[in-house]
């Protein structure tokens, strides 16, 4: 039973009780009880009424009496209700300063980090990642991001002591890294790239344009001396340039193939240089003065921004377009999309859990948070105002009233009963006094 019912089913109880007792006491005029029955009733039916009309008046006119003063008050005073419920919420419920301190006292990155993980493991969150890499590359402007990286990297690199880092960065590869792998690598590379039949023709131009510079080198006669000569020599077999090519064709072969002997000679010697670079750019005050000069220079004559571009364009055509980037190096492998997809997947999945375990990057992140959301607050904080403001003034009459008064219904009722049960005992209380103690007493003096 709700309270609603109670408190109408105490109104109704009472008015039987009364209309009972008066009836019983007018054929019983004789019994007292009647008359505690009769007073209790009454007090109780009187209180009751009194609750019924006092909690109606608050939302309406009490059966249609408009001319009843000081009834209806809620939807009479709408705009008073409206303004005060908004100022109540802005500045005493939702104040600045109460914000703020809650603000101060929860832990923002914390709340983020739980958000995180109760929607996605850590395989989806660097899938998710992956997803808002793509949807940003779709709609980048790769032309203005090139101009801006291409800003940034001028404005870095002409502050930055270039010698003495490549040589920190020199040596740390060559601590950390198999300097002979890689150069085996290139070698490799440019092994395979000297035994095609591009270079075999390229060494043949070579040769062709050197005997045509040595002919057409000096006066007429020279040169007619020379070209009979060589021709003689080339009717006599004396000189085969077609053998002359194909000979150093076979040297550089075979020299490639001695190159990659991890401990040839040569390669031992690069490693050395190698190192003996790496040396000198981080110690040399003129090497460093020199690249200094060098950088400077070239930090005003060329711009980043065309090779930042077609960068930025070959990923991606790579990510988006399904395209395959060759390696420099390695000819039977190519990057492609699923490639970039398992490192980004990878590194971001890796990031976040060294993210959760770092304390020191929790506690920063979480005060450029709490300090963001500050600012925030400091600038809108009368939003909360305008919003309860704007919500409350869209409610009609009819919609605010029922709103407010499904909110404290049940505490309403409740008042109705206690009327009803605080009418009944002043009742019952004040027979007692009357025709306990005043009617006795009187009676005793007078």
């Amino acid at each position: 039973m709700t309270m609603r019912r109670k408190a109408n089913g105490s109104l109704i109880l009472l008015s039987l009780l009364f209309v009972g007792a008066a009836v019983l006491l007018y054929l019983y005029p004789g019994n007292w009880w009647l008359r505690l029955l009769l007073f209790t009733a009454e007090a109780g039916l009187v209180g009751a009424l009194a609750d019924l009309f006092a909690v109606t008046v608050l939302f309406r006119h009490p059966l249609g009496m408009r001319w009843v003063p000081h009834t209806a008050i809620i939807p009479r005073n709408r705009d008073k209700l409206v303004e005060g419920v908004a100022a109540m919420v802005e500045k005493q419920l939702l104040s600045k300063n109460m914000l703020s301190d809650k603000l101060m006292n929860y832990r923002l990155i914390d709340a983020v980090i739980e958000w995180v993980d109760r929607r996605n493991d850590t395989h989806s969150f660097a899938e998710r990642g992956w997803q808002l890499l793509m949807s940003w590359l779709r709609g980048a402007n790769l032309e203005a991001l090139a101009s801006k990286l291409d800003v940034h990297a001028r404005s870095a690199l002409s502050g930055v002591n270039i010698s003495r880092y490549a040589g920190r960065g020199l040596k740390w590869v060559l601590a950390n890294s198999d300097f002979q792998k890689w150069l085996g690598h290139l070698i490799d590379y440019a092994a395979k790239r000297a035994s095609s039949e591009e270079t075999l023709a390229a060494i043949k131009a070579m040769v062709a344009k050197e005997k045509d510079k040595f002919v057409n080198e000096g006066g007429s006669i020279a040169r007619w001396f020379k070209q009979k000569l060589l021709d003689f020599a080339e009717a006599a077999d004396a000189i085969n340039l077609d053998e002359a090519a194909n000979t150093l064709f076979r040297d550089l072969q075979s020299f490639m193939k001695e190159l990659q002997n991890p401990s040839h000679e040569l390669r031992v010697m690069i490693e050395t240089r190698v190192l003996a670079l790496a040396d000198n750019l981080e110690t040399s005050e003129e090497i460093g003065a020199t690249i200094e000069s060098w950088k400077q220079e070239m930090l005003r004559e060329l711009s980043f921004q065309p090779s930042i571009q077609a960068l930025l364009d070959n990923v991606k055509s790579v990510i988006l377009g399904g395209e395959s980037m060759k390696y420099v190096v390695v000819d039977d492998r190519a990057l492609n999309a699923l490639d970039v997809k398992s490192w980004v997947t990878g590194l971001l999945a890796a990031y976040w859990e060294t993210f959760k375990n770092d304390t020191e990057a929790k506690d920063q992140l979480d005060g450029y948070l709490k300090q963001f959301v500050r600012g925030i607050l400091e600038q809108e904080h009368a939003l909360i105002g305008k919003i309860a403001r704007r919500t409350l003034e869209s409610f009609t009459e009819e919609r605010l009233v029922s709103f407010i008064e499904r909110k404290v219904d049940t505490d309403l009722q409740r008042i109705r009963l206690n009327g009803a049960f605080i009418g009944s005992l002043v009742g019952a209380l004040l027979f007692l006094f009357l025709y306990g103690i005043y009617e006795p007493l009187l009676e005793v003096l007078f």
